[in-house]
């Protein structure tokens, strides 16, 4: 559902698949399949081709909003982790994504955060 969004994307995502799978999808990994739609984001994020960030962000919404545990935890630890440890520091993971965040989305993305770091990085922010 994600990665049919854009079509740059699925097509990145289509070729990741057959590269490393082979069309043998018994054995896939989860994580390691929503990391690479992670890196594909962070690239675009770097290049400044984020025009489809909206609409990805919006099927992510809608994912959360009706999901069960095990797909949250694929998008937190798959795709929002991925993003976050993927763009380092070259991109502000504490405010860079808001303007595409939704609200779900947006506390889930901030709990992760607070996972790793805390939450002192929330009074950083408000004071900075």
């Amino acid at each position: 559902m994600i990665v049919s969004v854009d079509i740059q994307l699925k097509k990145y995502f289509d070729e990741y698949l057959f590269e490393e799978y082979k069309n043998d999808f018994t054995s896939r990994l989860d994580y390691c399949d929503m990391a690479e739609i992670s890196r594909f984001i962070v690239d675009r994020v770097r290049s400044k081709q984020d025009y489809f960030l909206k609409d990805l962000f919006v099927k992510v919404e809608q994912i959360l909003l009706s999901c069960d545990t095990t797909v949250e935890e694929l998008i937190v630890v798959g795709l929002f982790e991925g993003i976050q440890n993927i763009g380092g520091s070259e991109i502000d993971y504490y405010s860079g994504f808001d303007k595409w965040l939704l609200p779900t989305s947006k506390l889930k993305w901030d709990r992760l955060i607070d996972t790793w770091e805390g939450s002192d990085w929330r009074n950083k922010k408000i004071k900075g």
